[in-house]
């Protein structure tokens, strides 16, 4: 029966069958560690820091990075309201041994391109597969530069990119990938109805966050990040072995082939005047 509550992202794991699929563990251990791993090869570190994570989510990769990072203090911004109950009584049920969230945990709803901190309030951002999901990259992009320090940086990663295998976030109803370009909205949206017709508040939110995809290419989120006052110093593209459909065949191997990216950015050097070069 439907409740007219979506639970989200954790649909995906009910289409899929797989009970045992390990979010908690992919957020609260694995994602973490990629960050801090890849910031530690240019012997950066979030410890004693005051991190913001934009796009933070149910907060279990913010949870998860003060575990491991040891933050001064940490304050999570998403565009809805971070359930704190939610998120500790999932960390007791995974293992981890709270009584309540740790005091320098914050979360804080953003609106838009706006985030409500101060200038320079932050040594250090991170964000974690939301980018592809935002409407003005470049305004909030522009806006994380006003909230963190001069000599601060970013660690950002999107996974999927839209135009990659399984850039449709649809890889629980199309395993084989490139749903995005193997089928129309329609076609897309009668095959989720017709396999859950008693889920129609989660399908209408899969649908919702499969149309607002903003289909951002590893180039125009460097342009992006430029156009907003950073500069890259560090970037890994996320590749694999990917089989060219004849359907396929003229899209670029860029698009069809890239399916993430982790980068590192710095605060561009400002002029006295204020212009960035």
């Amino acid at each position: 029966m439907d409740t007219g509550t979506p639970i989200g992202f954790r649909f995906l794991r009910q289409a899929q069958q797989e009970d045992e699929w390990p979010w908690f563990a992919e957020h609260y251990h694995e994602a973490p560690q990629h960050i801090l791993d890849f910031i530690a090869g240019d012997e950066l570190s979030v410890e004693g820091l005051k991190v913001a994570d934009i796009g933070c989510g149910d907060g279990i990769i913010d949870l998860g990075l003060m575990e491991l990072g040891a933050p001064r203090q940490l304050v999570g911004f998403d565009l809805l309201e971070t359930d704190t109950d939610e998120l500790l009584q999932a960390a007791r049920q995974n293992g981890v041994e709270l009584t309540t969230l740790p005091p320098e945990l914050e979360f804080r709803v953003n609106h838009g391109t706006t985030v409500p901190a101060a200038d320079g309030e932050f040594d250090a951002l991170v964000s974690w597969s939301t980018f592809e999901h935002v409407d003005d990259p470049v305004g909030l992009l522009t806006e994380m530069r006003r909230i963190v320090r001069d000599d601060g940086f970013l660690f950002l990663q999107i996974w999927p990119l839209y135009w990659s295998e399984h850039g449709s976030h649809l890889w629980a109803w199309y395993p084989d990938g490139y749903a995005q370009l193997d089928h129309d909205a329609a076609e897309i949206e009668e095959r989720l109805r017709t396999d859950h017709p008693d889920r129609a508040a989660d399908v209408d939110f899969v649908l919702d966050e499969f149309r607002n995809l903003n289909r951002i290419t590893a180039d125009q989120l460097q342009r992006a990040l430029l156009a907003a006052g950073w500069s890259i110093s560090k970037f890994e593209l996320l590749t694999g072995a990917t089989h060219v459909r004849p359907n396929h065949a003229r899209r670029p191997l860029s698009e069809l082939g890239v399916s993430g990216i982790k980068l590192l950015a710095v605060p561009a050097v400002r002029s006295p005047a204020g212009s960035t070069s």
